[in-house]
């Protein structure tokens, strides 16, 4: 008999986004409607991947289309949000021939490709700070 696992209150929260690099190694960071400077990432849709989600919030947020150069390289996150939920977000490091983001959602109203010493002193959350040195990093060695 296959016993069912219950998700407790205390289960995260499954999600996944990108660091987005253009062509010539900006980062996307967009700013959010609170004020929040961050990467695009979202809630993971049912049956689907990781990836694939991740590809799909950088499309649905800033408007570009982007690929993963080494979908088995990810990175995760964990804190909790201001509604008090647990979250675990899986990061890809992607890339994008796109020059601009193309802001669509209200939630998103501005955001750009920044040189990575600009990306990082937009970013609001010390995590994400932490994620781009470490993306950035990972990035350098496989040049």
């Amino acid at each position: 008999m296959l016993a069912l696992a219950q998700m407790s209150k205390e289960d995260p929260i499954g999600g996944a986004g990108g660091v987005v690099f253009d062509r010539a190694g900006n980062v996307l960071v967009l700013r959010h409607a609170a004020g929040a400077w961050v990467f695009p990432k979202g809630h993971l849709e049912p049956g689907e991947g990781p990836l694939d989600a991740a590809l799909r919030e950088v499309e649905e947020e800033a408007g570009v289309h982007a690929r993963c150069p080494s979908p088995g390289l990810h990175w995760v996150t964990r804190y909790r949000n201001d509604r008090g939920e647990r979250r675990e977000i899986t990061w890809f490091r992607l890339e994008t021939d796109a020059e601009r983001p193309v802001l669509r959602e209200s939630l998103f109203p501005d955001g750009a490709f920044f040189p990575l010493a600009e990306a990082m002193r937009r970013l609001s959350h010390e995590s994400d700070r932490a994620l781009l040195r470490t993306v950035a990093a990972a990035n350098e060695e496989a040049a």
